[in-house]
């Protein structure tokens, strides 16, 4: 029991001591290989591909068999309607088989089964562009989720610098108090700051396991993982320039490419609907072995084997009438989807847009930040010194404290805003 115990609490150690190192494009790859949503799509587009096969087999002949034997009682003959009667063994015999074999193949069916491949043919293309697309957005996750952990990586340097600050401000005011230089107040509202920061400081690390958890899920990894990311220094803006050719290319948007291929899809179950108008021609033969023969009166007790070989054609008539409903039906849904692929399209352009402005809006708001942060901490250098003379209030230093914390936050909260924006425009344009 003690060397069990002894196991258990070592391979806990190393659950709890995981580490993975990622970097952001790193991070992507992995998920696209082994999220379990993604895995499932790629299930369905496997299925998509069996369909398709099956129906291309669907263009050989049929080929059929069967066998019998049958054993038949005695004979009641009654005369007239149910006079007298009597029995007799069944001409020739009371034993009856056979062994046939028959195959078919169709000459023309109207384009039909040609129609019936292209659909599922439309429809296997269509799961490989949904499994794309969930490529695609898990991918988005992943890169905000990192991105968070990012943010939170960088809060905690300022909130230990902040938890620094307090600590030798909450030291020279206790100093300040003990030589009379300051009242009570300031020393409880200095100590009251610093517990604030630390506060934030446990709040900051939950923040960041709570995203370490969401990035190993949408990675699939053990939730004991630590992820440790690794592009903290490396995350570099795009310009303007760059970040506004993306609105300029639209062909590889999801959306749209789901629209066309919807469109192209409801157009071919438009040619299906119209083949059941057409007529249909097969070819068959069959060769089989019988017993008795009855192609002779009285049958005899033969075997006969005989073959044949014809062109069958048919040709429904009622669907003049039946069938024109549908073909409408399908061609009105054909418009409707053209339509669909228009209103998605004016959205995407819309939405690519509305990011393009609120990326040039965070990349000003962060030039503004930037010096912000010079002004705020000039400020509260001068406040610092004040207060140490005795020549301003301490509600002056913890306000120019305050201001220059949350320029910095201001500054790495738009940072991250800015590049969540840019991987949705990537997202949305497919180029992720």
């Amino acid at each position: 029991m003690l060397l069990c115990a002894t196991v258990i609490g070592l391979n806990a150690q190393q659950v709890e001591s995981s580490t993975v190192k990622f970097s952001l494009e790193g991070a992507i790859r992995y998920a696209k290989a082994s999220n379990k949503l993604i895995g499932v799509m790629k299930t369905e587009e496997n299925a998509a591909q069996l369909d398709l096969e099956d129906a291309r087999m669907g263009a050989l002949p049929r080929i059929a068999s069967n066998a019998t034997y049958q054993r038949f009682t005695k004979v009641t003959l009654y005369k007239d309607v149910l006079g007298e009667s009597h029995t007799i063994t069944k001409p020739p015999n009371a034993n009856a088989g056979g062994l046939n074999i028959e195959a078919g193949f169709n000459l023309y069916s109207g384009g039909r089964h040609r129609a019936v491949i292209n659909d599922l043919k439309h429809k296997e293309e269509l799961a490989g562009i949904n499994t794309k697309e969930q490529e695609a957005n898990i991918g988005l996750q992943v890169a905000l989720q990192y991105l968070d952990m990012v943010r939170v990586y960088y809060q905690e340097q300022l909130i230990k610098d902040q938890i620094e600050r307090a600590q030798t401000r909450s030291k020279n005011i206790n100093a300040y108090y003990v030589n009379g230089k300051v009242t009570k107040s300031d020393l409880l509202r200095a100590e009251v700051l610093l517990a604030n920061a630390l506060l934030s400081e446990t709040a900051n690390k939950n923040d960041y396991l709570i995203s370490n958890q969401r990035l190993n899920t949408l990675l699939n990894l053990d939730e004991c993982t630590k992820i440790i990311p690794v592009d903290t220094a490396l995350l570099v803006l795009p310009d303007s320039l760059e970040f506004e050719a993306m609105l300029k290319d639209l062909s590889g948007t999801y959306s749209i490419i789901k629209a066309g291929k919807n469109i192209e899809l409801q157009k071919n179950r438009t040619v299906l609907a119209k083949s059941s108008n057409l007529p249909t021609v097969t070819l068959f033969g069959g060769y089989g072995f019988n017993y008795p023969n009855t192609l002779v009166f009285p049958p005899q007790a033969q075997t006969v084997a005989v073959g044949m070989a014809g062109v069958r054609v048919t040709y429904e008539i009622s669907s003049l009438y039946q069938n024109k409903n549908k073909v409408r039906a399908s061609a009105i849904r054909e418009t409707e989807l053209k339509q669909q692929k228009d209103w998605i399209e004016d959205n995407i352009v819309q939405e690519v847009k509305a990011l393009a402005i609120k990326y040039n809006e965070t990349a000003k708001r962060m030039l503004v930040i930037k010096k912000n942060i010079e002004q705020t901490e000039a400020n509260y250098n001068i406040q610092n010194m004040k207060y140490a003379n005795q020549l301003s209030l301490l509600t002056d230093l913890l306000d120019a404290d305050n201001l220059y914390q949350e320029s910095r936050y201001n500054y790495i909260q738009a940072h991250i805003a800015a590049l969540s924006i840019y991987y949705r425009m990537l997202f949305i344009t497919g180029k992720l």
